[in-house]
C-alpha cells in the first residue's frame, strides 16, 4: 500500500489559553433568574449563506472578543475571537479545518499524506506563493518558522517536540514530518500556529514584523482601539475582497449586536452571553455557531499546601456544585450548564456520567479532611464583573452549605487572574474555564491534564491520565477517540482535577448582506473572499 490522504477524521481540540477561558459562563448584563429556555442551534452555519456570490467592499470592521497585543503565533494563541483572525489574514494557514466534513483541507499547503504506519508526514507546498515580502514561501522557510514558533514556546509547542522526531526540508516544495509513535491527528497542528509561516524576514524582539504568506498586510494598530490590515494584491488565492479589513474589541457580546444593529460593525464575536446570541438568531443575522465544552468551571489548585492537594477536597467540592443553579445565577438559566468535560450537544459526549450533585456525600468526604486536619477554608478568585460575582455567590453559598468557608477575592480584570492562576498559581480555587474546543479533543486535554505540562494551571499530575493521554493521541476515528474520551471521564471522576460547570455558547454573526466568511479550527474566521454588498 502506497502513502495516503489524511486530511479525513475527526482531528484534536484545544485548550483555552488562560486569557481566553476567563470570559466565564455569559457576559456582564446577564444575571439573576428568568426560567426561559431555549434550544441552540447545530454547530455549523446558521443562516443564508450566499457563498456563490462574489463582490467587493471597501472596508469590514469585526469586532472581536480581543485585540491580540502583537501578531506573533508564539505569543498569540490561534484562537478566533482573541488574535486568531487577525493571524490567520497575515499568515494564512497551511490546512484549514472544515467543520460539516471534519476533514483538513489545503490552503497554502497542496498535500499532506501519510505513510501506512502513520508516522511519517509529507507536506507539498501550492507552487509559486509568497511572503508579503516578495520572498517565497519553500519547505526551508517553513521549517525555520516551525522551529521558531517551538523555541518560542508558542501553544502546542510541547508537544510537537514530544511527538516529533524531525522536521525536514526534502526540496524547496516539500516537507517531510517523521513522528516517534502513530498520530492520526497529527494535520490538526499544521491548521494552527504551527500552520502560521512566519517570513525569514519577520526578524525578532522590537524589530519583529509580522510578515506572512496570507492575504492582508499590517497597516496600522492603535492599542486597545483598532488594528488595520490592508489587502495584497498578490495573494497566491487572489486578492482579497475587501480593501481593508478593521479589528475592534467592543465591551461585550450585548455590545456587538447592538452595533450591528445600527450598522457600526460587519462581523461580531458573541461569546458567553446566550440571551445575545439567540437575539442575534431571531433577528437573522447569519452566522457561525459552536460551542467550547467545559468553558465555564471551577478551577482548583491541585498543589502541595493548598487544599485541593487532597482529592477528598476536591470531589467534595465537586459534589456540592449544582450546575443547575450556577447557570441560574450566571446567564438566567439559557447557557448549557453540565460537569461533564463534553456536553451533551457535543460529538465527543461520551456515556460516562460526571459527578452529580450530591451535598450529603460531598459533606461526608469533607468531614473526612476536616478529620485529618483540615479546616475547610477556601480561597476563591472570582472577576468582579455581574455575571460573574453572581456565580461566585451562588458557588459559595453551595460550597458552605456543606460545611466550607469561602473567601471570595476579587479580581479587578482579567489579566489580575491570569497573572494570579495562571502565572503565579496562587489560588485555592478561581472561577475561569477549560475551554475544549469542539473541532479538536487532544491538545487541550494534554494541555490542561498531563504532569509535566508548563500550560497545567491546577498542578494536576497523575500517571494513569498521563497513559490515557498518550492513548487519545494514538486514537484513530470517532468511536475510537469517544471511547478514550469516556476513559479520561471516568478517571477525572475518581481523580477531578477541577469542576467543569457549563459549555460555553459562541456566535460569530454578521450581516444578513455579508458574504464569503470561512469558519476554521478553534473559530478562526478566514475573511479573503469575505465582503458586503
Amino acid at each position: 500500500m502506497g502513502s495516503r490522504t489524511r486530511f479525513g477524521k475527526s482531528l484534536t481540540a484545544v485548550l483555552i489559553v488562560g486569557a481566553l477561558a476567563l470570559a466565564g459562563c455569559a457576559s456582564a448584563e446577564s444575571s439573576g433568574e428568568s426560567g426561559d429556555t431555549r434550544t441552540p442551534p447545530a454547530v455549523g452555519m446558521v443562516g443564508e449563506q450566499a457563498s456563490d456570490t462574489t463582490g467587493s467592499v471597501a472596508q469590514l470592521t469585526f469586532s472581536v472578543q480581543a485585540l491580540a497585543a502583537v501578531l506573533d503565533p508564539t505569543k498569540t494563541a490561534a484562537r478566533g475571537g482573541s488574535g486568531g483572525d487577525e493571524l490567520a489574514a497575515v499568515y494564512d494557514v497551511l490546512l484549514r479545518y472544515d467543520g460539516d466534513s471534519n476533514e483538513y483541507e489545503p490552503r497554502l499547503a497542496q498535500s499532506l499524506t501519510a505513510n501506512d504506519a502513520g508516522t511519517v508526514w509529507t507536506l507539498k507546498l501550492r507552487p509559486g506563493v509568497t511572503f508579503s515580502d516578495g520572498t517565497p514561501l519553500d519547505a526551508n522557510a517553513v521549517v525555520a518558522s516551525i522551529d521558531r514558533y517551538n523555541n518560542g514556546r508558542g501553544n502546542g509547542a510541547a508537544v510537537w517536540l514530544e511527538a516529533v522526531e524531525s522536521t525536514t526540508a526534502v526540496d524547496p516544495q516539500t516537507v517531510e514530518f517523521r513522528l516517534r509513535t502513530a498520530w492520526p491527528t497529527f494535520p490538526s497542528m499544521l491548521a494552527l500556529g504551527h500552520g502560521m509561516i512566519v517570513a525569514p524576514g519577520a526578524g525578532e524582539g522590537e524589530a519583529f514584523k509580522p510578515i506572512g504568506a496570507g492575504p492582508f498586510v499590517l497597516d496600522r494598530y492603535a492599542p486597545n482601539e483598532e488594528r488595520v490590515l490592508t489587502a495584497r494584491a498578490d495573494y497566491w488565492n487572489g486578492k482579497p475582497s475587501a480593501e481593508k479589513l478593521k479589528f475592534v474589541a467592543l465591551s461585550g457580546s450585548r455590545e456587538n449586536l447592538e452595533s450591528m444593529k445600527t450598522n457600526g460593525i460587519d462581523i461580531g464575536f458573541l461569546r458567553g452571553n446566550p440571551s445575545a446570541i439567540y437575539d442575534a438568531i431571531d433577528a437573522g443575522y447569519p452566522g457561525y455557531f459552536s460551542i467550547l465544552d467545559s468553558g465555564g468551571a471551577e478551577l482548583v489548585n491541585n498543589r502541595e499546601g493548598r487544599p485541593g492537594a487532597d482529592v477528598r477536597v476536591r470531589k467534595a467540592i465537586a459534589l456540592a456544585i449544582d450546575p443547575e443553579l450556577v447557570g441560574q445565577r450566571g446567564d438566567d438559566g439559557l447557557g448549557l450548564p453540565g460537569k461533564a468535560l463534553f456536553d451533551e450537544r457535543s460529538r465527543w459526549a461520551t456515556d460516562v456520567d460526571a459527578l452529580p450533585y450530591d451535598p450529603d456525600a460531598a459533606r461526608k468526604l469533607l468531614d473526612e479532611a476536616k478529620a485529618d486536619g483540615y479546616d475547610g477554608r477556601l480561597d476563591y478568585v472570582v472577576l468582579q464583573v455581574p455575571n460573574e460575582q453572581a456565580i461566585g455567590l451562588a458557588v459559595q453559598s453551595l460550597l458552605q452549605a456543606v460545611g466550607f468557608t469561602v473567601n471570595i477575592i476579587n479580581a479587578n480584570n482579567a489579566g489580575d487572574i491570569v497573572k494570579q492562576v495562571y502565572v503565579q498559581h496562587d489560588y485555592d480555587m478561581a472561577h475561569a474555564g477549560i475551554g475544549l474546543y469542539e473541532s479538536i479533543p487532544f491538545l487541550g486535554l494534554q494541555t490542561t491534564l498531563d504532569g509535566s505540562s508548563t500550560s497545567n494551571f491546577s498542578g494536576y499530575s497523575n500517571p494513569a491520565m498521563d497513559a490515557l493521554l498518550d492513548k487519545l493521541q494514538a486514537a484513530d476515528g470517532d468511536d475510537e477517540i469517544r471511547g478514550v474520551l469516556g476513559e479520561i471521564q471516568t478517571e477525572w471522576n475518581e481523580t477531578m482535577p477541577s469542576v467543569p460547570t457549563s459549555s460555553v455558547m459562541i456566535y460569530v454573526s454578521w450581516q444578513k448582506d455579508v458574504h464569503g466568511v470561512v469558519p476554521t479550527a478553534t473559530g478562526i474566521m478566514l475573511l479573503d473572499k469575505a465582503w458586503r454588498g
